[in-house]
This record gives structure tokens, C-alpha cells and sequence, in this order.
């Protein structure tokens, strides 16, 4: 068991979105059983626990994200804490939140910081990627469960994409006017979110899937969305949206990965938790546990600046691994991201990351 400790003063359930990750499963407003804790976030009772003094944690866990002490001005109260684990000799974990991110002072380098965006080239030494985390899928549409390939599907390797991707130039010129506008606002000291690149990621999706719809060597089955989830404004719509969304990835090996407003892709940890491959078009990202997780075991990775070869990467994978090593592939993936993509999973091996590495 992992002893945390982190200090409740910092924390009101008006800020409980900007609540560190890992407190989430134990500072509840109401009482919260460990059966319920399995249930939800999938924690055993003897992963971890708090403890009310530092000297007894094996791990201090800063109680909300960067971008609440740094758009609160409340660095000092970080700051503290921070100093108090230093001096106990603890090492400290902490978070940012959001599509695109905040940057944590650099007098902070010696703290470890998880977050779901970010770039591999900026990347600091204690930087780690966090997974998007959503319920299980198969426990959703059980009638997915399975690694083998539909049945008829053919001699080609099926690629999969459902979702909002512009074809046309209105949606891109927005994109890049409104990153600019972004990007000069962070300059000028008055938006904390970090700067991105100028390109739209709504583009890069079209382009990506255009390329790979030109070529003979791989089969498209993509369902394009010109807006998101269909403009689904009900539960009955939702859903219908979301059944169609994982219907398409059941029915393919491959599905097509791009970042969206953050330098990350949620659809790669579905695609995973589907049993099925992605395909990620790689624009500088960080993935978790990387490189010490060979992810190249489990996805296939193709730089933006070669998209050109989408399809030819695909081909030449689905060429060499035949018909026995897909499945295989696709169960290997499916288990990666129950043991360490879940949010219990993920959690307990960043702890003894952490631990070990500290």
C-alpha cells in the first residue's frame, strides 16, 4: 500500500474540477465506501491511502492542478507545500489540467507533473503523459468483445475514423486566427493556457484521411461528422452517436489517430480499450511512460511530416503481422490499457514510477 499525504485546506468542492487526480476517489463529499471506490475508479483498498502527517507518506500529492494556484495567484500556497515535502524528503505529485495546458514555474523542476498535453521536444525531465480516462467500453457494447476480424473482411487492412474532420478552409483559417490570437495573448501575460502550433488540427484529421482514402492499399471505413458527435443535443442522440463511434471501431484493425484542441488523442486509449489498433499520426507527443513503455509494440506511429506514407506503414504492418499477429496485437493492446491506462491502473503504476525514480 501507498501512503499519500496532501493538505484538504487547499481544496472547496466549488474547485473540485482542478481537484489532483489520484484525491479524487477519497476526498467525496459524502461517504465513500471502498467497494464504490473499486467500483468507480478501479482502486483496490490496499493500493492506497491518506495519511494525516508527512512524515508518514510515502508520496505527497499536491491538492489541485497548476492551473488553479497559477490563475488563482496562489503560487505561495503551492509553494509551502512543496517546501514542507522537500525538507521530509518526499517527493511531490502534482497536475495540469486542460486541452492545452499550463506551464509550472521552472524553481518547480524537481516535482513530478502529469498532464495529458504537451510535447515530446519541450519536454522537462519529471513531465508525464496522462491517458484520458472514460468507463470501459466492452462493459458498454459487450457484443464488441473480440480480437479477430469481422467476418468477410477482406485482403486489405480496414482503417476506421468516426468523427468531426473539416474538408473545407473556413474551419482551418478560424483555427490558425484563433490560435494566433491565443498564442499572442500568452506573450502579452494575459492568458495562462501554453502557446500551440499554428496548424489545425481539424485540417491535419482531413488531410490524414484523405491520404489514406487516395490509396489501393488499405480500405476506408469512415464516417465524417461536420460537427461534433453529430451536433447530438439529447441522451437519445448521444448515445445513438456513441454506439455509431464504437461500431466503427469494432468493425476495423486500425483506427486513425489525430490531436484535437490539445496535443493529445483521446481515440488512442479508446481504440486500445476496443481491442483494436492506432493509428497515430504522431505530432510531437508524449505518451505515457515513455520510453520505458515500448509503445511501438502496440500502436503504429507515423510523423506528421511523412503523412504521405499512412497508407504504405499500414499495409507493410498489416503484411507482416498476418492474420494470427493482428489478433495478437490487438489483445496485447487491449491489456495494456486495462492494466495501465485505466485510471486505477495508470495511478498505480505512476506511483511506483514515482517511487522508483525519485
Amino acid at each position: 500500500m501507498i501512503k499519500l499525504f496532501s493538505d484538504r485546506s487547499h481544496y472547496d468542492a466549488a474547485h473540485r474540477n482542478q481537484l489532483a487526480e489520484l484525491l479524487r476517489p477519497y476526498w467525496k463529499e459524502e461517504p465513500f465506501t471502498d467497494i464504490q471506490r473499486q467500483e468507480m475508479y478501479g482502486l483496490a483498498p490496499d493500493d492506497f491511502c491518506l495519511v494525516g502527517e508527512l512524515a508518514q507518506a510515502d508520496l505527497a500529492v499536491l491538492p489541485l492542478t497548476w492551473n488553479y494556484y497559477l490563475g488563482r495567484r496562489e503560487i505561495a500556497t503551492a509553494q509551502k507545500f512543496i517546501t514542507a515535502a522537500r525538507r521530509a524528503g518526499r517527493p511531490v505529485l502534482s497536475g495540469v489540467s486542460g486541452d492545452e495546458g499550463v506551464t509550472v514555474p521552472a524553481e518547480f523542476d524537481d516535482i513530478f507533473v502529469v498532464r495529458a498535453s504537451g510535447y515530446r521536444s519541450r519536454r522537462r525531465k519529471r513531465q508525464l503523459a496522462q491517458p484520458v480516462f472514460f468507463d470501459d467500453p466492452w462493459r458498454r457494447y459487450p457484443e464488441y468483445e473480440t480480437y479477430e476480424r469481422p467476418e468477410g473482411a477482406g485482403a486489405k487492412p480496414t482503417v476506421g475514423f468516426c468523427g468531426q474532420a473539416s474538408v473545407g478552409m473556413l474551419k482551418p483559417v478560424v483555427d490558425v486566427i484563433r490560435t494566433f490570437w491565443r498564442n499572442c495573448q500568452y506573450r502579452l501575460g494575459q492568458r495562462l493556457e501554453e502557446p500551440q502550433p499554428l496548424g489545425s488540427p481539424a485540417r491535419l484529421r482531413a488531410r490524414s484521411l484523405q491520404t489514406l482514402r487516395a490509396s489501393s492499399r488499405v480500405q476506408p471505413e469512415f464516417v465524417i461528422r461536420s460537427k461534433y458527435r453529430a451536433g447530438a443535443s439529447d441522451a437519445a442522440a448521444r448515445e445513438k452517436t456513441t454506439r455509431e463511434f464504437y461500431a466503427n471501431l469494432a468493425g476495423t484493425d486500425y483506427t486513425l489517430c489525430v490531436r484535437g484542441g490539445g496535443n493529445f488523442s483521446k481515440r488512442l486509449y479508446e481504440t486500445l480499450a476496443m481491442g483494436r489498433i492506432p493509428l497515430l499520426v504522431d505530432t510531437d507527443c508524449v505518451l505515457p511512460f515513455e520510453p520505458e513503455l515500448a509503445w511501438g509494440d502496440y500502436i503504429v506511429r507515423v510523423d506528421q511530416a511523412e503523412l504521405a506514407t499512412l497508407p504504405d506503414r499500414v499495409a507493410e504492418h498489416f503484411a507482416r503481422a498476418g492474420v494470427a499477429g493482428l489478433a495478437a496485437q490487438k489483445q496485447k493492446g487491449r491489456e495494456l490499457w486495462a492494466r495501465d491506462l485505466t485510471f486505477g491502473g495508470f495511478h498505480r503504476r505512476l506511483a511506483w514510477h514515482i517511487l522508483k525514480t525519485a
